[in-house]
């Protein structure tokens, strides 16, 4: 089975959310599992490796897909290893990818429930892009009644925060949309920065939305609190080891076509940017909040949700 079509929704965006990335690999993958010809376990372990190789490479700065990758391929090794039955290591590795799609819905569903106890009525949310994640708390928060605004940065070029501005006001609550660098205008006003992440360091930095930084380090000067909604599945592991999160950078053509600027001007389309730990007051997790300090005990979580 080719999966090119899918890498190439990664490498476009066309995919772009963290979650949606895992989802989609774990569909693949599980759809590979059952149907791809295999001579053996070997050759199956092989093939899902190889697989999984190609969507690991299309975008390495999602954290979700690179730990549903390795949840996936270590059930596919550990089904090889103690020599089970062809037929039955499909099953094992379909159910591992069940499992870590579950775990993201399960994680979204519980931050939602957490993070809106730290959502009091009469307060004015900012956020920017469009975080599944930050949507789950706002959802929670309609559905009990508190009277909040919410305001939304629109995060150029693609205009994900336009998205998630609607979906905000479907819920029936107050929204209020503007560009980028407006938002320190509106700071004053400000009680909560709400917003999502690609990927956990252990430094408790966190990988986002370009701007996010920005935002986050204004917010901090200005006393409003800076929250991250994310699950403990985005954790970085190859960030205890020193190693950094690449942050990829998306076409030129998203920021403006080429035939409107001159042809030695170079334009650049950076994707995500690094907010660090002392800018972040807390980040809003399914197993309760924690400082940005505590970002490795999301990596004890990761190692217990293994076994």
């Amino acid at each position: 089975m080719n999966l090119d079509w899918l890498i190439k929704k990664f490498t476009t965006y066309e995919i772009a959310s963290a979650d949606g990335t895992a989802i989609a690999a774990a569909s693949a993958l599980k759809d590979i599992a059952m149907k791809i010809q295999a001579k053996s376990t070997k050759d199956l372990y092989e093939k899902i490796k190889v697989n999984a190789y190609g969507l690991r490479e299309a975008r390495q700065s999602s954290a979700a897909l690179l730990n549903c990758l390795d949840f996936i391929e270590d059930a596919a090794l550990s089904a090889y290893q103690v020599k089970t039955p062809l037929k039955k290591m499909r099953e094992v590795i379909s159910e591992a990818c069940t499992n870590f799609v579950e775990r993201i819905a399960a994680a979204k569903d519980k931050i939602g429930e957490i993070g809106s106890k730290r959502i009091r009525s009469g307060d004015r949310i900012l956020t920017l892009c469009r975080s599944t994640t930050v949507l789950s708390i706002l959802k929670k928060v309609a559905e009990q009644g508190k009277d909040i605004e919410v305001f939304v940065a629109e995060s150029r070029p693609d205009l994900e925060g336009r998205l998630l501005a609607n979906e905000v006001a479907a819920l029936g609550i107050p929204v209020t949309f503007f560009t980028d660098f407006a938002a320190r205008i509106f700071l004053p006003d400000m009680h909560v920065m709400l917003a999502g992440g690609e990927a956990i360091a252990a430094s408790g930095a966190i990988v986002s939305k370009v701007g996010t930084a920005t935002l986050a380090e204004l917010c901090h000067d200005a006393r409003v609190r800076v929250l991250i909604a994310v699950g403990s599945y985005k954790f970085s592991h190859e960030t205890i080891l020193g190693r950094l999160v690449v942050l990829e950078e998306g076409n030129p053509e998203q920021v403006v076509h080429s035939d409107k600027i001159d042809s030695k001007v170079t334009v650049r389309n950076p994707l995500f940017d690094v907010t660090g730990p002392e800018h972040i007051d807390a980040f809003i997790t399914e197993r309760g909040i924690i400082p940005p300090q505590g970002a490795y005990l999301l990596f004890t979580t990761n190692q217990e949700n293994k076994h």
